[in-house]
């Protein structure tokens, strides 16, 4: 006899189970999601026993974070310490941890000196519980923490008056065996989740930042300074650095008894000092001091103070040549915007404003400026005796 059964009714139905707390970034990763199906029927008006079948996959790690700097655009002088806050946001789906750095803009001209993160403004103040190795530990999903990069900066001779410094500070993703900031995390490209969908890939989904492209595991801010400093130029042309002037103003031919404490400058002839004198009557109007040995040479220095703030302690020195006399530096004047200026000789390094120091074992001249204002100009001069 042949069993004739009618397949009358056919219901199927489908549930989806999981276990995470949802977030900003989405299911956290390693959670198992599963997807189970019911097929539900009945023969002949009678229920049967339904049909099930479950099927799951592990949500992977999306790696994704913000990184902003908290620190506004300022003015700062060459070698100065400053504090600049930034603060990073997990935004992926995996608590994560990463290394900081503060580097330069790619112009190494550029690169802040003497970089330590700290967890707090107090700790950055104080230089105390300074971040190991630069790293923050796991942050956790949505979390957020603000970061304080001490650093001092850049001083290169290539940074002057008006000039933008821009530092650029990175936070990459550490692999979570990292003990020390150097095991950076990697993400699987090519690994195929659907020959593998219990396993727990990792991805990079963050956004592109200043020089890093998308998809990398770091992301960059910036905080650029301005700088403000003093700058010492050419008086006669602000694009040129200060220039020391030579001039012969006397010789032993135009005085034979000339000494280093000679003041005379014979160098515009007889008609600016008087004649020289021991030049041959017809020639002495007209003979001008040369470069000899025994001969006085006057230096003239002339710097102006063309930056946007005030110089301070400024000083200023100049040795001979092994092919001066070594012991005759004399008659040293200061001017400031042509206020002459009174020096006091000392036999000790200068440390005080008008202070000078002749050092005849050396051959070195040493002027205690002071303070230069912005727009000052100083005028020095002072001679020595060609041997």
């Amino acid at each position: 006899m042949k069993l004739n059964k009618t397949l009358t009714a056919l219901a199927v139905s489908a549930s989806f189970g999981l276990s995470a707390q949802a977030f900003a970034g989405g299911t956290v990763a390693g959670t198992d999601i599963t997807n189970t199906v019911t097929l539900g029927y009945t023969v002949s008006s009678t229920a049967q026993t339904p049909v099930e079948s479950a099927s799951g996959f592990k949500v992977d790690q999306k790696v994704d974070m913000t990184f902003t700097s908290d620190t506004a655009t300022a003015s700062s002088v060459p070698g100065e310490v400053v504090t600049l806050a930034y603060t990073l946001t997990n935004t992926g789906n995996k608590a994560t941890a990463y290394v900081l750095a503060l580097t330069n803009n790619g112009n190494a001209d550029h690169s802040p000196q003497a970089v330590t993160f700290y967890p707090t403004a107090t700790d950055a103040a104080n230089n105390t519980n300074a971040l190991a190795n630069n790293k923050v530990s796991a942050l956790a999903v949505d979390a957020s923490t603000t970061v304080y990069a001490k650093t001092t900066i850049t001083n290169n001779a290539n940074i002057g008056n008006g000039d933008t410094i821009e530092m650029l500070a990175t936070a990459t993703a550490l692999d979570p065996s990292d003990t020390d900031g150097s095991n950076l995390l990697a993400q699987d490209i090519a690994d195929d989740k659907n020959a593998n969908l219990t396993t727990e890939y990792v991805i990079f989904a963050e956004a592109a930042s200043v020089n890093n492209l998308k998809y990398t595991g770091a992301i960059t801010a910036q905080t650029d300074r301005n700088i403000v400093t003093a700058e010492f130029t050419d008086p006669a042309d602000a694009t040129a650095v200060p220039k020391l002037a030579i001039k012969i103003i006397n010789d032993v031919v135009c005085e034979n008894g000339l000494t280093d404490a000679s003041t005379n400058d014979y160098s515009q002839g007889g008609a600016e000092v008087g004649t020289c004198p021991d030049v041959a009557a017809a020639n002495q109007a007209a003979y001008r001091p040369k470069a000899i040995p025994t001969s006085m040479a006057q230096f003239t220095y002339s710097a102006e103070n063309t930056g946007a703030v005030t110089a301070n302690a400024v000083v200023f020195s100049e040795q001979l040549p092994a092919e001066y006399a070594i012991d005759s530096l004399a008659n040293a004047t200061l001017a400031i915007d042509a206020a002459n200026q009174t020096l006091t000789t000392v036999t000790d390094a200068p440390d005080a404003v008008n202070e000078v120091r002749y050092d005849d074992t050396t051959g070195t001249i040493t002027i205690y400026v002071g303070d230069v204002a912005k727009d000052e100009v100083i005028t020095i001069t002072f001679t020595a005796i060609v041997e």
